[in-house]
């Protein structure tokens, strides 16, 4: 009997455990990879896709998790499409941010952005 008892308590125990486990991931990826597609294959107006990927962000926010690698310089992308330079440059600034390894190529679409200078 003791040894029911003892299987049956831990048996719960780890059935708790598996049932505490999120399936969460490091970054939120949302919608971000069909709005992606869509980009590439420009079937929506850059507008319509901005306000997608500021509706993305926000989504983002209330997951509390972080935007998906690239999803700025995505939209800073599809800010400078439209001649939004500043929204353009502040976006890449935040990419740079988040990821520090994309310095060098957001430092990049900053000058050529800029005419180069």
């Amino acid at each position: 009997m003791k040894k029911v008892v003892i299987t049956l308590i831990a048996t719960l125990f780890l059935a708790a455990c598996a049932h505490n486990q999120q399936n969460t991931t490091m970054y939120y990826w949302g919608d971000y990879q069909r709005l992606q597609y869509q980009a590439l294959t420009e079937k929506n107006m850059p507008e319509e896709q901005i306000a997608s990927m500021e509706k993305y962000f926000i989504e983002a926010s209330n997951h509390n998790s972080k935007p998906a690698p690239g999803a700025h310089a995505h939209l800073g992308m599809l800010y400078a499409k439209i001649g939004n330079r500043a929204g353009a440059k502040d976006q890449f600034e935040l990419e740079k941010q988040a990821f520090p390894e994309s310095t060098a190529y957001m430092n990049f679409m900053i000058k050529n952005m800029n005419g180069g200078k």
